[in-house]
Parts: C-alpha cells; sequence; structure tokens
C-alpha cells in the first residue's frame, strides 16, 4: 500500500474512536431497538421465525456537549428508526482527548470497533491499513454507484492504493473556505471568483481586511494559501506538501505571493490586525472596521441575528456575503481519508449492519441534511428543491455553494502543508515583521526555510 499523507492532514480528519468492546465511556443509548418483543420482529426473509437483531457499538466523541452531537446523535437515532428490529447502533460517549492513543490501544488488543469514527491519520497509513486491520470497501462501492458517484474525485484517487483496495470511505462533501464581505462597506458587480487575483486586487482598492498574525496567523494564512494558488504553479506547489512537508521556500512562487500580502498588511490591513488573535480579527469584521475576512462557512453562524450581541458600530450580518477565492479556488484538503473506516475483524452480520450505516449516511437526504446542519457543499449531488431552499434562508452558505462547482479548484491551507511548529507559532511570529518591512518577501522566504529544515531534523 502507497504511503498516504502526513501530519498535515490532521486538520482534515481529527477524529478518533474506541473499541465496541471493553470501551471506557457513558453509554448514550443501550437497548436494542425491538429488545423488550423479540416475537414482534421477523426475519430479514418475511419468516415468521423471530430475527436477532445486529447491534454495535460506535464509540464517539459526537455526543453530549461536543458540537458534532448536535448531527450525528439525531443521525444515528434516524438509522436506527429505520433499521428498527434489524440493525441498532448504540453510541458509546467518549472524550475527544486522547482518542487517537485509545484506538491504538484497542488495534493492540485485537478489539476495534466495527465501525471506526477515524483515528490518527499517519497510524491509519502506515500501520492500521497495510497491516489488514480494515475491510476493503472497494467491492462494495463498485456495486453501490449510489455512494461511489457521489465521492470526491480526489479524495478517491488519494484512498485508493495501488493494488485498487480502499480502506477508508472517501468524502462526499467538502467545506471550502473562501472570504466573506460586507455588501454595506463594499459591494463590487463583480462575479469574485471569476476574476484573476491580480484583477481581483484592483476591484478590492483601499477596502480594509481583517487579518490576524498572532497565534498561528491563521486569517494571514489564508489569504496567503490563495495568493500562492493564484501564481503559476502554486497550487501544485501547495499540494506537494500532502505526501511531505514543504521545508523549501525559496522559489518564485512563495515569494511573489508573499510580496503581495506584505502589500495588503502593509496597505489594507485593518488597524489591530499586526498582533491580533483569530478573535482580534472577527471582531474587526463584526465592528466594521473591515470589509472583508477570510474563514470558512462554520462563521455563518456568527452573521445570525441570534449573535447579534456580538456586532457593533452599525455592523448588520444581513449584509454579509460571501464568495470563493479569484480563480474560482477554495481552501480545503480533498486529498484525505474520510471519516469511516470498518474494522477486518467484524462479521459478516457487523459488516452487513457497517455497509446500510455508510449507505445511509451517504445518502441524498442524510447529505443534504449535514450540508444544512454544518454547511458545505456536496459537488455530485444533485440538490432537491427543498434544500435549496432552506439553504438560500442562509446567504452566506447559499454564496458558498453557488461558487462550488466541479470548475471549484480545492488548494490545501499553507499551514497544513509545513512542518506543524512553523505553522503553529513561527510563521505568526514573524508576520508583524513583514508587515512593517524588517524582512524583505526574499528574506521571509529563507526565515521560513531554516525554521522548516530545523523542524524537521530536530
Amino acid at each position: 500500500m502507497k504511503k498516504k499523507l502526513t501530519a498535515l492532514l490532521l486538520a482534515c480528519l481529527m477524529l478518533a474512536t474506541l473499541a465496541a468492546c471493553g470501551g471506557t465511556g457513558d453509554p448514550v443509548a443501550s437497548t436494542p431497538a425491538g429488545s423488550d418483543s423479540p416475537d414482534d420482529s421477523a426475519g430479514p426473509s418475511g419468516s415468521d421465525s423471530p430475527a436477532e437483531v445486529i447491534e454495535i457499538t460506535i464509540p464517539s466523541y459526537k455526543t453530549g456537549e461536543n458540537v458534532g452531537a448536535v448531527f450525528f446523535e439525531p443521525q444515528v437515532e434516524r438509522f436506527n428508526e429505520l433499521y428498527e428490529g434489524q440493525y441498532h447502533i448504540t453510541l458509546e460517549s467518549v472524550p475527544q482527548d486522547g482518542f487517537n492513543d485509545r484506538l491504538k490501544q484497542l488495534a493492540q488488543q485485537d478489539m476495534l470497533p466495527v465501525l471506526v469514527q477515524g483515528g490518527d491519520v499517519d497510524w491509519m497509513a502506515n500501520i492500521a491499513f497495510p497491516n489488514g486491520m480494515a475491510y476493503d470497501l472497494s467491492s462494495w462501492l463498485d456495486e453501490t454507484p449510489a455512494v461511489k458517484d457521489l465521492l470526491l474525485d480526489d479524495g478517491l484517487a488519494y484512498c485508493t492504493n495501488e493494488d485498487g483496495t480502499i480502506y477508508s470511505l472517501p468524502l462526499a462533501t467538502v467545506r471550502p473556505t473562501g472570504f466573506f464581505y460586507n455588501s454595506a462597506m463594499w459591494n463590487p458587480s463583480e462575479d469574485l471568483s471569476a476574476l484573476s487575483m491580480d484583477e481581483f486586487l484592483e476591484v478590492l482598492g483601499d477596502q480594509k481586511i481583517a487579518f490576524s498574525t498572532a497565534e498561528n496567523g491563521w486569517v494571514a494564512a489564508l489569504f496567503l494559501t490563495a495568493l500562492i494558488a493564484a501564481e503559476d504553479g502554486g497550487i501544485e506547489w501547495l499540494q506537494s506538501g500532502v505526501e511531505a512537508k514543504i521545508t523549501d521556500f525559496n522559489n518564485d512562487i512563495f515569494i511573489n505571493a508573499v510580496t503581495k500580502l506584505q502589500a495588503l498588511l502593509q496597505n489594507n490591513a485593518a488597524s489591530n490586525s499586526i498582533g491580533a488573535a483569530y478573535a482580534d480579527a472577527a471582531n474587526a469584521f463584526m465592528s466594521s472596521q473591515a470589509a472583508l475576512i477570510s474563514n470558512g462557512p462554520w462563521m455563518s453562524a456568527d452573521f445570525a441575528e441570534a449573535n447579534s450581541a456580538n456586532w457593533r458600530n452599525g455592523f448588520n450580518g444581513a449584509d454579509v456575503r460571501a464568495s470563493l477565492f479569484p480563480g474560482q479556488v477554495g481552501i480545503a484538503t480533498t486529498s484525505c481519508f474520510g471519516e469511516w473506516w470498518i474494522s477486518a475483524s467484524a462479521s459478516e452480520e457487523e459488516i452487513e449492519l457497517a455497509l446500510a450505516f455508510l449507505e445511509f449516511v451517504y445518502s441524498p437526504e442524510e447529505l443534504e441534511a449535514y450540508l444544512l446542519a454544518e454547511g458545505g457543499d456536496a459537488p455530485k449531488l444533485d440538490y432537491s428543491d427543498d434544500f435549496r431552499a432552506q439553504q438560500g434562508e442562509t446567504q452566506v452558505l447559499a454564496d458558498l455553494a453557488a461558487d462550488t462547482t466541479e470548475d471549484t479548484v480545492f488548494a490545501p491551507c499553507i499551514l497544513d502543508m509545513i512542518p506543524a511548529s512553523v505553522a503553529n507559532s513561527d510563521f505568526g511570529r514573524l508576520l508583524p515583521s513583514l508587515a512593517d518591512g524588517t524582512y524583505s518577501p526574499a528574506e521571509f522566504a529563507e526565515w521560513m526555510t531554516d525554521a522548516a529544515v530545523a523542524a524537521t531534523t530536530e
């Protein structure tokens, strides 16, 4: 099996799980559907003899107070209701911290759960999958075009090994990051994502951008990613970091992009940008100190009337629009493992349940429900009229969905392509020196190279 991914994709898949047996968390639901009246349950063939309900446990942190529980717990209940008397899934609530280590321990004990909700990416790619711990999904996908036809091309290619096996179910949805803009301050008539970067910057003029430079410089890093993607060969250069972290920044692609970022920091940055953490950048945007901010669809909730207490200086969330970046670029990692895989040690009956669940969560109805709850897009799904109507009720989600088509180019964030220590602290720490001219773009690239090389040789 070809070697997959490095630590960058921890951002793409920071999910893990425990075993169906031996878990230590609190069960969310424990009574199999129909267990009180087994005589009322007919077998799959319709015979009068009672059928034993196939039951598994999915240890998950998407339970209780976790934000992911808002959608995931009801989804599991919908599955249980649909297959009442045949299948039942119990959720075992487990803290998010330590998921990956716990999963590794369970694997060593041959106690993997039937349905595995993620895991440490490097461990999956280099240990779990090559050592036969996962069930091969390739034949099932070939026999289930309703699922396979929805999968992201990049994800399917990434998850398909040289021998054709597929152990992690690729994603069908993507949550691309673009930018939001306050139409009360700046309301261009152009289709912004259809412009070139140079055209976009000309239309932008002297409008202010909310940047962050503290912590990992998240907002600045997103804009830098878009600037890199606009350079010839920039997307390919970013994608080269999927297999091995980028450590050499002394090239025209990076230096040209940093040159434009420096100009934006010096001429367009909101007044609080230098030294700003993400919360400061968000505050600048929602207090009308900046016309733009780059962030993902999850920020849409901040523009709802229910959160208007955070608005200042006449800001109105209803005025916010969204767009992908020029060149139809959305920042997202699509060459990655999906959320689910199945343990190879599961019984035939358990695998039957697991495949039914995967087909359920990838059904058009469930995908649409997910997108309405958490944002994003399923590029290959033909949306229902009802979905489009509901999605249209949140303007920024509708904007991003309209921009996300089969022509959209996905570029991984620069922070995911470089060594973690450089991404988490060094990058943001040096941005003020770029902004005030202490470092030239070429010197910034040299410093980044030195820091990245040092991080990979420690």
